[in-house]
């Protein structure tokens, strides 16, 4: 009780801000201050007496928060000296907590001397480069706009730890990733009109992966280096002058956003920044390589959400809906009112270019006029589905204390064997192929009409309906050049079209130049690959427009790599350029997937999927359903180990479960392990076989509870399985708690049968006690337990 009363004192310390109670007296008492100063000039004071009782209000007011202050902390410590500690250890770098991230002092100093000088830079390339783009893309009505001030101030950024990729990454390439912290007291104000708006106190984290790629054997010895973030990194910031108007709830979140769709759109992957280090490296090889493969995502739906509106009758519920991030890509499901168990059954699909180190974020909300809430949220790495071929389960959300989502991640990869697309395309819902469109430049555009000029143009991209794409204006030239890469799902090759479209900003949009391309002429191309100059219909006549045009194909099977080519996670499609002069060149074929071969799953079909049935324990060991970079099939070199544990049935048997038990009761299959990254204990309960019959026809109506002991408040349990006595759960949950404490606990764990509040039928049906401290933890432990009577029915 001790312990829980701790952590419950701990957790009001933590979220004393976000309570209401203290709000509204706040908000009284500065009413009540207000009333006073109006009181005082209603009755014809000196001035002086408001400001001498705001300055003593103020001064007793500081110290009544430092003084409370130090007194809340005095108690959490007296009450629970470690709870208080472990509050404050997710404000520490990475290094902290994970051996293979170094800590990087040395380029934190570097970069420190650094900064005054990289601050100068940043501020002439703004100026000179960004300001002149600007300009040349907003309407004239705001041709001022200008920079005003540009500050990076004196607080440079810090490097938390460095991790270097040593496995699953190619013989001529560095992969390391940077955990970044930028808190800076940095201003930068643009000007429009004489209307001044700016932002201050710019905060970034995240992480940043730096690729060294390739390697070369001379002089500098690395070709070039692309930096990028995996996952949108957080961004938080104060508004300046005009800006401050927007600092509301609601339109803050708003301005929020389009900072970070912008920071996504420029440095989150696909989108990244390449620097060439040596001649003759192909450098839009480097900014565009080829993606690794897709992620298909089944939303199916979630149960057990938090009630975020408050009803008449005191049982609220919620308006749900789910928003996807998969790197810099954004998806949302539509809104399901008045549930707290929605359905959803939505498909999404994502390009993903480094499987590696990104993540598939879940979020869902409660849809309100004002600003959405928060109902809970997952993460899994995109490369534990890559490796498990599919994941389809319930797992807990986090950050809330209910809730959970059901969804199923397929990972598919990319080939050039046209074979393929017959065996993936079967439904027009779904996507078969990808294609990679990269917009060279065009030569001999025509001129206006009526002046002569130089067009200023741009491309318009549309592959299917809704993709559209379109690229910067290159202002006042005949031979632009774009540079620019694209890439598309495309639901079926044989009817659809890429249509080009060459428009002039300075002739009110007009079309200059168009192209159509049936993809289906791909199909027949070598190595599905079209890389050309192409005549413009409706232009010049002599107009033209470089392009490549690359098809890939989705496929369930990875494909098979020479054993002396190694994974090059990295390798680019060969890009034209202008001064290409053969019509056609055939592209090298290069390996598109970085993993090994091994069969995976069919990709899922569009209805709703039930939980995956496990057939044995090394399938059971897989559904380890809250992945992370260090716990992948590879790094834990399929090691399954079956210890016998109390109950547990000694290793290699039974099979299946077999058998009812020591008791008779029925047995219980488990995975245990340790999340390091998310400091969580994950117990995935699989199944139950050869239950005992409860109910007068012979059947029962199981369910799973779980406690973390001795902390009986951490009580979870799974849904009720109507007449089972051989049932699947495959339910996933998380205990808050660290590694150290983890080993040391036990885990609770009652198979009950669901009775009425009369019935006199068997309410439990078996028991088992697990104890952590026999278990390696960092590695994921399938078991078989057998069940036995409970000594406490509680």
């Amino acid at each position: 009780m001790a312990d829980q009363g701790s952590k419950k004192a701990t957790k009001k310390l933590a979220n004393e801000d976000d309570q209401l109670l203290p709000f509204i007296t706040s908000y009284f008492k500065n009413c009540g201050l207000v009333g006073l100063i109006f009181g005082a000039g209603y009755f014809n004071f000196s001035i002086a007496w408001p400001i001498f009782g705001l300055l003593i209000f103020m001064w007793n007011e500081k110290r009544k928060r430092a003084r409370q202050y130090r007194i809340d902390t005095t108690h959490a410590l007296v009450k629970d000296e470690k709870a208080t500690v472990l509050a404050r250890v997710d404000e520490l770098p990475s290094w902290v907590f994970y051996p293979d991230i170094e800590r990087a002092e040395w380029v934190n100093n570097i970069i420190g001397q650094l900064w005054p000088f990289i601050g100068d830079y940043v501020k002439k390339i703004l100026v000179e480069t960004v300001q002149p783009q600007v300009k040349a893309n907003l309407p004239s009505a705001l041709k001022s706009f200008a920079f005003e001030t540009i500050d990076l101030g004196d607080i440079p950024p810090r490097i938390g730890g460095v991790k270097v990729y040593t496995e699953h990454v190619s013989r001529d390439e560095i992969v390391m990733d940077l955990e970044i912290y930028y808190a800076s007291d940095a201003q930068v104000k643009v000007n429009i009109k004489n209307i001044t708006a700016g932002i201050k106190e710019l905060q970034i984290h995240g992480t940043m992966r730096v690729v060294m790629s390739p390697l070369i054997p001379v002089s500098p010895l690395i070709g070039g280096i692309t930096v990028f973030f995996l996952n949108p990194p957080s961004v938080e910031f104060n508004s300046t002058d005009l800006g401050n108007v927007l600092d509301i709830p609601g339109l803050s979140d708003i301005v929020r956003n389009i900072i970070e769709d912008q920071i996504a759109a420029f440095l989150v992957l696909p989108n990244r920044i390449p620097v060439q280090l040596a001649e003759g490296i192909n450098l839009q090889a480097l900014r565009f390589p080829t993606p690794q493969g897709v992620l298909r995502m089944h939303i199916i739906g979630a149960r057990d959400l938090k009630r975020a509106d408050i009803g008449l009758l005191g049982k609220g519920k919620s308006d749900p809906y789910a928003v996807i991030h998969v790197g810099a890509q954004k998806f949302k499901t539509k809104v399901i009112p008045n549930t707290v168990t929605p359905g959803w059954n939505t498909y999404f699909e994502a390009i993903v270019d480094q499987r590696s180190g990104q993540f598939f974020e879940l979020e869902i909300k409660d849809e309100d006029p004002g600003e959405d809430d928060r109902l809970g949220s997952i993460g899994i790495e995109i490369a534990s589905v890559a490796d498990k071929g599919e994941i389809d389960s319930w797992m807990p959300l986090g950050d809330v204390e209910t809730g959970m989502v059901h969804v199923c991640l397929s990972w598919l990869h990319l080939t050039t064997d046209p074979t393929e697309l017959y065996k993936v395309h079967t439904n027009d819902t779904l996507c078969s192929c990808v294609i990679l469109v990269y917009v060279d430049s065009a030569a001999n555009l025509p001129r206006s009409r009526k002046t002569m000029a130089e067009p200023s143009s741009y491309v318009i991209l549309t592959v299917g309906q809704e993709e559209k794409v379109k690229t910067p204006i290159m202002a006042d030239t005949n031979n632009p050049r774009y540079e620019k890469f694209y890439q598309f799902l495309v639901k079926n090759p044989q009817v659809q079209d890429v249509d080009i479209e060459i428009r002039d900003k300075k002739g009110g949009d007009k079309k200059i130049g168009s192209l159509l391309v049936p993809m289906k002429q791909l199909l027949s191309a070598p190595g599905l690959t079209l890389e050309q100059p192409f005549r413009l219909q409706n232009s010049g006549p002599q107009s033209t427009i470089n392009l490549k045009l690359a098809l890939k194909i989705l496929s369930q099977n990875p494909q098979v790599l020479p054993p002396d080519e190694g994974t090059d996670v990295d390798s680019g499609i060969n890009i034209p350029t202008a001064s290409d002069n053969s019509p056609a060149s055939t592209p090298v074929d290069q390996p598109e997937s970085p993993s090994d071969p091994k069969p995976t799953p069919s990709s899922p079909e569009p209805r709703p999927l039930p939980p995956t049935t496990l057939n044995n324990e090394e399938e059971a060991e897989v559904e380890t359903l809250i992945p992370e970079a260090d716990m992948s099939l590879e790094s834990q070199g399929g090691d399954l180990r079956h210890r016998s544990v109390g109950p547990a049935v000694p290793a290699g048997s039974p099979t299946g479960g077999s058998g009812a038990g020591v008791a008779g009761l029925g047995k219980i299959q488990l995975t245990i392990r340790y999340s390091t990254q998310r400091s969580r204990l994950v117990v995935v309960i699989h199944k139950c076989v050869n239950l005992i019959p409860c109910d007068d026809d012979n059947l029962a109506d199981p369910y799973v509870r779980i406690r973390l002991m001795p902390d009986k408040s951490s009580k979870k349990k799974t849904e009720t399985i109507k007449n089972q006595l051989d049932p699947i759960f495959d339910e996933t949950f998380e205990f808050n708690v660290n590694q150290a404490e983890a080993s040391q606990r036990q885990l609770d764990i009652a198979v009950k049968n669901s009775v009425g509040l009369f019935s006199g039928a068997r309410k439990y049906m078996g028991t088992v006690l697990v104890d952590l401290n026999q278990f390696d933890l960092t590695k994921a432990v399938t078991e078989w337990f057998d069940l036995e009577e409970p000594e406490d029915k509680d």
